[in-house]
């Protein structure tokens, strides 16, 4: 699984077949532009303040990307990329679907503890109407795969054998999933607040994690 100072295979693209890019530079400018985004999103962000974050000059930044709308393309599309690894994984297809499914889901949760940016740019992004992603973008792509490949297959076992409902859904039990997925990295901090109203009430992000497998499992019907 590639890291914040690989340089991935968009990035250089962006470079546009001038010269060779500059690795380091160009991991410098995405992860200061993924910090930015997730706080500021993408109307509060400016090249300015990417670029300081980053310790480069904008000239080096617009020579390596173009503009801030090409900048954030590229790190949606490497958010695509990084989710084929779901879509090549076999270990779903030999587990029982009730399993299949919680490990689907502990492997989200992974990646937004990996990549706790990209849940704040997605919702960013959907309150622009996917502008800069677009309904044909290598994510929208990914993520339609991804359903149908992937947890349609686990979904149409576990209706197969009883395990699930006979009307479960692949795509509304994916959207289920993201949600309570996106939740957490996107609303912890009013979660814990209102939580901590409670008293004896301790809700941290493996409580999390574990309460939305339970309601998920339990949404699907029981065990056969």
């Amino acid at each position: 699984m590639p890291t914040s100072q690989d340089c991935p295979a968009s990035a250089t693209t962006a470079v546009r077949g001038r010269r060779a890019a500059n690795a380091t530079t160009i991991a410098d400018i995405l992860d200061a532009a993924k910090e930015e985004f997730a706080t500021h999103g993408f109307d509060g962000t400016t090249v300015d303040s990417i670029c300081r974050r980053a310790g480069v000059s904008k000239q080096l930044l617009y020579y390596y990307f173009g503009s801030k709308s090409d900048l954030y393309s590229v790190i949606l599309k490497e958010a695509a990329e990084r989710t084929i690894v779901f879509i090549g994984s076999t270990q779903y297809d030999t587990m029982p679907p009730r399993d299949a499914v919680e490990l689907f889901m502990v492997n989200m949760f992974a990646e937004f503890v990996e990549r706790p940016q990209i849940a704040q740019m997605t919702i960013d992004e959907a309150q622009h109407n996917f502008v800069h992603v677009g309904s044909k973008s290598p994510l929208a792509t990914v993520l339609r795969k991804l359903i149908d490949e992937v947890l349609g297959r686990i979904v149409e076992r576990g209706r197969a054998d009883g395990s699930f409902r006979a009307d479960a859904d692949a795509d509304g039990l994916f959207w289920v999933i993201f949600s309570l997925v996106t939740t957490w990295f996107a609303h912890s901090p009013m979660v814990l607040l209102v939580s901590r109203t409670q008293e004896g009430r301790s809700l941290d992000a493996a409580a999390w994690q574990a309460n939305s497998i339970g309601f998920v499992l339990a949404a699907l019907g029981n065990q056969a």
